[in-house]
Parts: structure tokens; sequence; C-alpha cells
């Protein structure tokens, strides 16, 4: 059975910290696997796990604005490979980031991606 979780709440109030121990829980639980998406315009949920990242949806966000799609590939296509590549795979979970908003906290395109690759 799946289940979510979500972390919301003002800056500063301690979320990636519980975050942290909820996975690390998880895990020691053998609740496996996770999708952590970390949606937080500071990104910074890898660090504190120890983790590394390249690319994340705002990067393919921009990348579509100039990229030359191949011709055997839709652009739905190309965006599922895409999000592919910005999905990070760990024994116990996979890690997606969503990056920076493309405006003054707008995250509709990168909202959008996200849903439709969840």
């Amino acid at each position: 059975m799946t289940k979510r979780i979500a972390v919301c709440g003002k800056g500063g109030v301690g979320k990636t910290t519980i975050v942290c121990g909820i996975i690390n829980y998880l895990i020691e639980k053998g609740l496996t696997p996770i999708l952590i998406v970390d949606a937080d315009p500071n990104s910074n949920l890898a660090e504190n796990l120890g983790l590394k990242y390249d690319l994340t949806i705002a990067d393919i966000r921009e990348e579509l604005r100039t990229a030359h799609i191949p011709q055997s590939f839709s652009k739905a296509e190309y965006v599922n490979m895409k999000l592919q590549e910005a999905l990070v795979k760990y024994k116990d979970f996979d890690l997606l980031i969503m990056g920076r908003p493309e405006g003054r906290e707008c995250y509709c395109y990168v909202n959008e991606l996200l849903r439709t690759f969840l």
C-alpha cells in the first residue's frame, strides 16, 4: 500500500530535520522503497542526507526552452527521459529535486512536470 507524507510550513521551523528523521526511520523499519521529492526552493534536503544530485526539474525546464528534441522523441517522451535522468537512485529510496522557481515563487511548469511524472 502506497503512503504519502508531505511536510510543509514556514521557513526555519525544522521541516528538513523532521523529514531526515522520517526517512531514516522508514529505512530502519524496512518500509522501502521511498520516493523523496524535495520541493523546497532551497533544495537542501539532499545535502542534509549526505546525497549528491546533478539535475533538477527546474534544470529540465530551462533546458526545454532551448533544447533540440531529437525527431525520434515526442516532447513528452523527451521530458520523461530527462526526468528519469534527474531521479537519483539509491538502495532504499529515490530522490527528485524540484530546484529553483521560474519566477518569484512560481513553480507552475515545474509542478506540472512533477505531477505528470508521479
